[in-house]
């Protein structure tokens, strides 16, 4: 459980941040400087082609970390799998064993592997609606980008 509390702590560090990077994006000014490096003279398919290059560099840019994201979310229920089988198998040695404390050792290792069951599935979960909420700004703001960008164009033929 030890490797799930780091792997969520970095993971949910990553969501922060994309986070507040993603929400502080400024749409107004982003869609000034995009009209005015299009509005530059110049040959109107240049611009054409360097507003396409910096849509690229933009997106790219704006989906830094979430592969990532994707990989720490799909390990967490992994991690608790894990658990799982290592606290069963800890339930099958005690009652191999037998004794008088075999059925309070058993019970100790079916709690541990439920724990790292609910822990792995509790932590991914909300990540997961997280990353969606961020790739749906993604979404947004490069919208909100490529409608500048027709904008502009319409405007300058």
């Amino acid at each position: 459980m030890p490797v799930m509390l780091v792997v969520a702590i970095v993971l949910y560090a990553i969501l922060i941040e994309r986070t507040l990077v993603l929400w502080g994006a400024r749409r107004a000014e982003r869609a000034a400087e995009l009209q005015a490096q299009l509005q530059r003279p110049g040959d109107p398919r240049w611009r054409a082609w360097a507003a396409r290059f910096v849509a690229l560099a933009e997106a790219e840019q704006l989906t830094r970390g979430f592969a990532i994201i994707r990989a720490l979310t799909a390990s967490l229920p992994l991690l608790g799998l894990l658990g799982t089988v290592t606290g069963m198998v800890g339930t099958f040695d005690s009652l191999s064993v037998g004794g008088g404390h075999a059925a309070s050792r058993a019970g100790a290792g079916i709690s541990l592997a439920l724990t790292a069951t609910q822990y792995g599935l509790a932590l991914a979960v909300p990540a997961v609606l997280w990353a969606w909420l961020l790739t749906r700004r993604v979404e947004q703001l490069v919208e909100h980008r490529d409608l500048v960008v027709r904008q502009a164009q319409t405007a300058g033929t």
